[in-house]
């Protein structure tokens, strides 16, 4: 099955950025709930962590891009694609194949 190279180049830019959004979603929502700890609101602080950690869940759960065919995770263990500024080549970027079923991107 063939992919378009466009397509691949889109999914691996928008888990570049959703990496960037990582610290944000932890950062946020704990200083959040330490303003609301300073205003006595002991409820409050567990909902906002709450909260914080089902959008901290679904922030990392986006950084990592997948194949449109196969489902499976584009970037091999241990690889570092690099910051969304300046991003190293992946291997699937070097060889157009999905590392998992082998899908072509041209």
């Amino acid at each position: 099955m063939s992919h378009s190279f466009r397509h691949l180049e889109r999914e691996l830019q928008r888990a570049r950025a959703a990496r960037r959004l990582v610290p944000w979603a932890a950062g946020t929502p704990l200083a959040a709930a330490v303003l609301a700890g300073l205003a006595g609101g002991g409820r409050a602080v567990l909902s906002i962590l709450a909260l914080g950690g089902l959008l901290l869940v679904f922030v990392a759960v986006a950084a990592f891009p997948r194949c449109p065919g196969c489902g499976g995770g584009l970037w091999e263990r241990g690889e570092r694609p690099g910051p969304a500024s300046a991003p190293a080549p992946t291997r699937v970027e070097r060889t157009r194949r999905c590392p998992r079923c082998g899908a072509t991107f041209e």
